[in-house]
């Protein structure tokens, strides 16, 4: 038995469904946390690819 605090105490039965319950839980798939995360990489690589060509159009500008 885990004693949370003084009052609340969790019986192995509880704690056994609670640890199995988020052990299922980290393994579901998230379909649309996974889109989020692939866009918001996508929009940081165009921003840099975009931030690099005017660096390198500004490079080429004050050179001429």
């Amino acid at each position: 038995m885990i004693n949370v605090n003084p009052t609340v105490r969790l019986t192995d039965e509880l704690e056994r469904q609670l640890m199995l319950q988020a052990i299922e839980e980290q393994f579901r798939p998230r379909p649309m946390r996974a889109l989020a995360s692939g866009l918001r990489k996508l929009g940081k690589g165009i921003k840099s690819l975009v931030a690099r060509e005017a660096a390198g159009a500004k490079a080429a500008h004050s050179a001429a």
